[in-house]
């Protein structure tokens, strides 16, 4: 009872202090919104968290770090042992918004509709706090604000140039936010996460020809609409129904007019599942049935398949700890364990198939998803989750 008072008291101490900078972590949130910016493009923004970071008392700044927009701080260098890493997204996605917001996006076709402006402003406002208690850290904590976590691999670069062993982490923690689930609560599971994340690209050719005379051409839209169908069967007769797969086509580009059958077309999709195994098999039939359909109708098709995320794996250990700190934190009801993993790719499992590692959601309670152009995020869940994040860092357990 005395621990559970203790951290209790800990917790709501590190939530008043995320209240009182809530007006600045709403700035920050603004105007990363405000200028989102691409992958690997992320120069304005990685120059803003430079900015906050290096007037923190104690925190040391490693600006460029195998990706030049990357930013990295560490507290309590001095601390001996492997460190904490926690971790935010930095870049935008394509789109555009439809939010009305006074502070919409000024770039067009750019929009952060997957909440990491939110998560930055977070991770900056939790940097902030723990600088307050940096003489109570146990450990060295590593604040990492990475490039291109929207499909490009950012973390993956990060880990091939060595981050782990250059800033001797051990461990590793995300929050994210998730617009579906119960307003701040937090939500994890044991285990399998999320989904593996794979991405496939169909290149088709064919023949032009006028739309009047299909029958002197071969039309690579058609064959890329057998294409996608037989592929969408296929799952379904050819797979377990137990074993949770899906396989989307977002993207398809043919043509320049209307009244012209066009000589290629192209469609981008991407593969989700659980089971690696599974993955193997629908991989094989994609890349057999394609070029099969296409040939038999007289075209050409090549697959591009990409293995692009891992399942990222929730470290039993850490999920214990979790449970131990986080209900004092939350309260015995605000803490739910997921049934099933989700099948969102992330490439925070580049970190988690290196050092044990933790990824959770917190509720945000929206009506629209993620990437939706109405989609926001509650600007109220700031300083909870600046304090979420600050309290682990000084609770988590070695």
């Amino acid at each position: 009872m005395d621990e559970h008072l203790r951290l209790s008291s800990l917790g709501a101490s590190v939530l008043a202090d995320a209240e009182e900078i809530a007006n600045d972590m709403q700035e920050w949130r603004r105007d990363f919104h405000q200028f989102p910016e691409l992958a690997f493009e992320e120069n304005i923004t990685a120059s803003k968290i430079v900015r906050v970071l290096s007037s923190i008392s104690g925190m040391e700044v490693y600006p460029g770090f195998a990706l030049k927009t990357s930013v990295i701080g560490v507290l309590g260098a001095e601390k001996e042992g492997p460190a904490l890493m926690l971790r935010a997204s930095m870049d935008a996605d394509a789109g555009d918004e439809q939010t009305g917001l006074p502070f919409s996006s000024c770039v067009p076709g750019v929009v952060h509709s997957a909440g990491h402006d939110a998560e930055m402003a977070s991770l900056l406002g939790a940097a902030s706090v723990l600088s307050k208690y940096r003489d109570q850290l146990k450990q060295k904590i590593v604040f990492l604000f990475q490039p291109a976590g929207e499909g490009r691999s950012g973390a993956q670069t990060l880990v091939e140039n060595k981050i782990i062993e250059e800033f001797n982490i051990g461990r590793a923690a995300a929050v994210n936010w998730g617009p579906d689930l119960a307003y701040g609560a937090l939500f994890t599971r044991r285990g399998v996460m999320t989904a593996l994340s794979d991405k496939i690209h169909i290149d088709i050719r064919g023949m032009t020809g006028h739309a009047s005379e299909p029958h002197t051409a071969v039309d690579p839209i058609m064959i890329a609409a057998n294409v996608i169908l037989t592929i969408e069967a296929m799952l379904s007769r050819e797979v377990d129904p137990r074993e949770p797969i899906v396989v989307s086509f977002g993207r398809l580009e043919a043509g320049e007019a209307y009244n012209i059958i066009p000589e290629q077309a192209n469609i981008w999709g991407t593969l989700r599942a659980f089971d690696p195994h599974v993955r193997d098999f629908v991989q094989g039939r994609i890349e057999t049935v394609a070029p099969a359909i296409a040939k038999a109708l007289r075209g050409l098709a090549s697959v591009e398949y990409t293995r692009n995320y891992a399942q990222v794996d929730n470290n039993l250990d850490m999920v214990d700890e979790l449970l131990r700190v986080g209900v004092p934190f939350f309260g015995e009801d605000g803490i739910s364990m997921l049934e099933r993993p989700l099948l969102m790719g992330e490439d925070f499992s580049f970190f988690s198939n290196r050092v044990p590692s933790l990824f959770m959601l917190l509720g945000a309670g929206l009506e629209y998803p993620l990437h939706h152009p109405r989609y926001d995020v509650p600007e109220s869940m700031l300083p909870l989750s600046a304090a979420w994040e600050a309290y682990l860092a000084l609770t988590l357990a070695l």
